[in-house]
């Protein structure tokens, strides 16, 4: 038997019920020999659509020789032709193909288990307030029982999450762990409730939302919302530290930064998200996969972002009309912005509009507290705000409402954003310096 020629293979082809036996070059690439081989066979289809492979193995590599392949005399190759691949489909309307994904977004979970979550958050949302209430008296044993039960949650989260795939007793235990962190933090200095408390407590809860997010792969909107939230309040913790500006100025100008931050929440979740269109014409355009995974991913962020936003407003303003007398209107009107910003946002309605209805029911029990109302006009109120409620909640939505009447409910939001700027200097009191600069200079 003659000796191996290192050149050269000699080689079995099958292409369907025809075979030849070839000696082939075994320093060419396999792309360059398949004309050869179907000019011999007799085809007369595109070389582009076969290719080579061993009995049972997949397919030769096109840029490869047959002496990298490992192809020795006497093997039998099977030539075959590939199937077509799918063409991929390309946007050219990019923001159809964004709202036909949120359009199209399906969230409905058991009903047994949203019970069972916000029964849990519950429970450790009182037990924080009772153990907030007496941080004064509250020895070191509870602070270590606390940040114990915060470690074992994110463990216990993501073993729920890894080996049992239940993303929401993951997502249940990772919002437990957030607020007995934050607890945590807040019990750990000394001397009762105060900004340093409420900088460490958010700094804690900041840092086990983002950790959360990180090891397990629940949804990120709530964690995402616990996160952003934790970092308001650290901000303005700091700020009274650094400051030593009473609560109410702080509150007030929260308030006004997080009603600024809802207006650019959607500009800044684009860019976190790359879903910014494609100015150039160099870029190609993306797939309808990709769109649809960064709209989603968008989405969730900035239901997060103005969460947290609508969330810190909410408690700036109540925190300025609880210390001082002027910030129960910066309270009122920041109540009326929320709800709103409803009607702008369906996706994120339920969250204005629930914190829109606790400001609006803080202040209403702060002014109550604050001003001798006669029990006749608190009556009248109160039914006025239910009567309004169920309008705004069982009548407007199966109602057309008129151009006009859109144009004017613009209007009056644009006109509360913007009393809120002289709403918040006025509790500050900017205005009073002022008047104060000007009598020293006269």
């Amino acid at each position: 038997m003659p000796a191996s020629n290192p050149v050269l293979r000699r080689v079995t082809v099958h292409a369907d019920s025809a075979n030849i036996d070839v000696a082939l070059p075994a320093t060419l690439p396999v792309a360059e020999l398949i004309p050869s081989i179907l000019d011999l066979l007799g085809g007369v289809a595109p070389a582009a659509n076969y290719r080579l492979s061993r009995l049972g193995a997949p397919p030769l590599p096109s840029s490869a020789t047959l002496a990298h392949s490992d192809i020795k005399d006497g093997t039998v190759l099977i030539m075959s032709r590939e199937a077509p691949r799918p063409p991929v489909m390309r946007c050219d309307e990019e923001a159809d193909t964004v709202a036909a994904t949120l359009n199209n977004q399906s969230r409905a979970l058991p009903a047994a288990r949203i019970m069972a979550a916000v029964a849990a958050v519950c429970f450790s949302c009182i037990g924080a307030i009772v153990l907030v209430r007496n941080a004064s008296t509250t020895d070191g044993h509870a602070r270590i029982a606390v940040a114990t039960v915060a470690a074992v949650a994110v463990v216990c989260a993501l073993f729920a999450d890894r080996l049992l795939r239940n993303r929401v007793a993951a997502l249940t235990l990772n919002i437990i762990a957030v607020v007995h962190a934050s607890l945590a933090g807040l019990l750990t200095v000394p001397g009762g409730p105060g900004a340093p408390n409420v900088l460490l407590a958010g700094m804690a809860g900041a840092a086990t939302a983002v950790l959360a997010m990180r090891v397990t792969r629940c949804d990120i909107t709530i964690l995402m919302t616990l996160a952003w939230f934790a970092v308001i309040g650290a901000s303005a913790a700091l700020a009274t530290m650094l400051t030593g500006a009473p609560p109410y100025v702080v509150g007030s100008l929260t308030a006004l930064s997080c009603l600024a931050l809802i207006e650019a929440a959607p500009r800044a979740s684009i860019l976190l998200t790359g879903l910014s269109p494609n100015l150039t014409d160099s870029e190609p355009l993306r797939t309808e996969g990709e769109l649809a995974a960064k709209a989603q991913r968008a989405d969730s962020v900035l239901t997060g972002l103005r969460s947290a936003f609508a969330a810190g407003a909410a408690s700036g303003s109540a925190v300025a009309a609880l210390t001082a007398q002027r910030g129960i209107a910066l309270a009122a009107v920041a109540a009326g912005v929320l709800l709103l910003h409803a009607r702008s946002d369906s996706r994120r309605a339920p969250v204005f509009v629930g914190c829109g209805i606790a400001l609006t029911a803080t202040v209403f029990v702060i002014a109550a507290n604050t001003f001798p109302i006669p029990g006749m006009w608190v009556a009248a109120l109160t039914t006025i705000l239910s009567a309004a409620a169920v309008y705004l909640g069982f009548v407007v939505p199966v109602i057309s409402l008129s151009p006009v009447m859109r144009r004017c409910i613009d209007a009056l939001g644009c006109v509360a954003s913007i009393a809120v700027v002289p709403l918040t200097f006025w509790t500050c009191g900017a205005f009073g310096v002022v008047r104060r600069l000007n009598l020293m200079r006269a």
